[in-house]
């Protein structure tokens, strides 16, 4: 039996906005399809949001300040997603587009756990195993629980303050300053990246086409791209763009921007498509990002037998140096 999922809250969410997504494109009233799913939801906190959110449609409140009044559920990304859909009028496909991010978010983090699974058994075991000897030989037992379960304390505390520093609830500033240090991690800075242009590329194209101005369209893609760096870029452009330059050169000088996203926004642009060249950036920069973490989903286990290895060998090799240190004193001169 499985107590506790890290993928749960992920496959409720995107089951959610799921729901909410094949609701509104039944053309189904607000208050119909929010009583609805709080009458009959697939678990009972799912539920709960519902008719949260139910109570502040009812006072008149959008979509995008409903979901900002459950706080703690919606992260960053998805209010503004919701916001731009909202703005758009394709609140069906923005709530489509988060069901789909989210069930592969869990699909990814269910193939990471999986593969690590074995690595920290075999962590777990050599914690307790490995301080036995010092144990035995007169240790105390106090001394034994803290290189045991001390050993582990700390590295799931070093876990828990990685995740805590990448859930996405922190300040600007704070995620301004963990996207940096994220990019510049192999693998994962690349996942990041590709994933936050996907999701500009995404929001930017439903906003264009339903004729939001691009000087509106650009700064709130940018909030739903998740990238403080993206966010920061764009907002120094509505003078620019109110000078008479197009977003195509802004995006060429801009550096944030590779040269596949430079070069087919520009191609849309001059020839009267962006919303398709739009439409494959989204999906090549979601893609891309995807296959990075499958591919991290391959390395992090493999980094894990690597770590765990090397402390066993290093403490095998450490306990042969004593016991030659011993046979030599008792051997003396």
């Amino acid at each position: 039996m499985i107590f506790w999922s890290p993928t749960a809250g992920l496959r409720r969410r995107s089951i959610f906005y799921g729901q909410l997504s094949t609701l509104l494109r039944a053309a189904i009233p607000l208050s119909q399809i929010l009583g609805r799913m709080a009458a009959s939801p697939p678990d009972p906190a799912s539920g709960r949001v519902a008719q949260r959110l139910l109570d502040q449609i009812d006072h008149q409140a959008t979509w995008a300040e409903a979901f900002q009044s459950v706080r703690g559920w919606a992260p960053p990304f998805d209010l503004a997603l919701i916001d731009a859909g909202e703005r758009s009028g394709r609140l069906d496909e923005a709530f489509d587009t988060l069901a789909r991010h989210h069930r592969r978010r869990a699909e990814n983090l269910r193939r990471v756990v999986q593969s690590a699974a074995y690595p920290l058994f075999v962590l777990h075991v050599a914690a307790f195993v490995i301080p036995l000897p010092a144990l035995v030989a007169g240790g105390t037992f106090a001394g034994y629980l803290l290189k045991s379960v001390g050993v582990l304390v700390s590295t799931y505390s070093l876990v828990g303050a990685v995740v805590w520093a990448l859930s996405g609830q922190r300040n600007e500033g704070w995620r301004s300053l963990v996207e940096r240090l994220v990019l510049r991690v192999p693998l994962l800075g690349a996942a990041r990246s590709a994933l936050a242009l996907g999701r500009l590329a995404g929001s930017l194209e439903s906003l264009i086409t339903a004729g939001v101005l691009v000087t509106e369209a650009w700064p709130l893609a940018a909030r739903a791209s998740g990238s403080p760096l993206l966010t920061r870029v764009v907002a120094r452009w509505p003078p620019l763009l109110d000078g008479g330059q197009t977003p195509a050169e802004l995006v060429a000088e801009s550096g944030p921007f590779p040269d596949t996203f430079v070069s087919s926004y520009a191609t849309g642009e001059i020839a009267g498509q962006l919303d398709e060249q739009l439409r494959w950036l989204a999906k090549h920069y979601e893609e891309e990002g995807f296959e990075k973490l499958h591919q991290l989903a391959v390395v992090v286990p493999v980094l894990g037998y690597g770590l765990v290895a090397g402390w066993i060998v290093l403490y095998i090799f450490s306990m042969f140096l004593n016991y030659m240190t011993i046979i030599n004193d008792l051997l003396g001169p």
